[in-house]
């Protein structure tokens, strides 16, 4: 449950942890892997409001 009060917090924090170094991939590598996986799949309208 994210708090819509302290949401800045919650994303500053994640975003240390992406950033910091210490991960075992990069957030390229990580953003590359979402792209290569949505590629060549469609997402229909009827798809979407199902989910």
């Amino acid at each position: 449950h994210f708090s819509d009060k302290h949401i800045g917090r919650y994303v500053d924090e994640f975003v240390f942890r992406l950033n910091d170094g210490n991960v075992k991939r990069s957030t390229l590598d990580r953003i590359d892997s979402i792209v290569f996986g949505f590629s060549g799949n469609r997402l229909s309208y009827k798809m979407l409001v199902l989910m």
